[in-house]
């Protein structure tokens, strides 16, 4: 009797000795490092990726492009969502945005979204979900040939 009280005892100690917040809060973890380009050989110049990674990375942005990009019955129709010359006939003979640029990630393994030209006539990039991406928005870096083009898109936007 006295062997299994002792080894409840023992039991529960070893038990309770696991709760608690012995160890340190974990730091947050540190939000990678993102940029703005438009090509594979634009991200690659940055030097965080080489031309491969950078390449996989878009291949897979093109994918969720024409998997999950707005898709529209007639040009017409686009070109009132999206504004005038904004938009490309798809595989599927259905029209969606033209792909502009690319969000990528400089994580291993590297990853990218694909972006598109804003219609409000701002300079800068929108996503799949419609976030915006500034020229002014400091948490993203612009390669000059993505800050270039999101400057013409919205010299574009407000001519038409």
């Amino acid at each position: 009797m006295r062997t299994i009280a002792l080894f409840g005892i023992l039991s529960a100690a070893v038990a309770l000795a696991g709760c608690g917040n012995s160890a340190a809060p974990a730091a947050p973890k540190a939000k990678a490092e993102t940029g703005i380009f438009i090509s594979s050989g634009d991200c690659a110049s940055r030097q965080k990726l080489t031309i491969d990674e950078c390449g996989q990375a878009i291949d897979k942005a093109v994918a969720l492009h024409q998997s999950r990009a707005p898709s529209y019955n007639s040009l017409a129709a686009c070109a009132a969502v999206e504004g005038p010359d904004r938009c490309a006939k798809g595989v599927d003979g259905n029209y969606q945005p033209k792909l502009q640029a690319f969000l990528i990630t400089f994580s291993q393994p590297p990853s990218a979204v694909p972006l598109y030209a804003t219609s409000d006539g701002s300079s800068g990039f929108k996503g799949l979900d419609k976030q915006n991406f500034g020229l002014k928005d400091v948490s993203n870096t612009f390669s000059e040939s993505a800050e270039a083009l999101a400057h013409e898109n919205a010299r574009l936007a407000k001519k038409s």
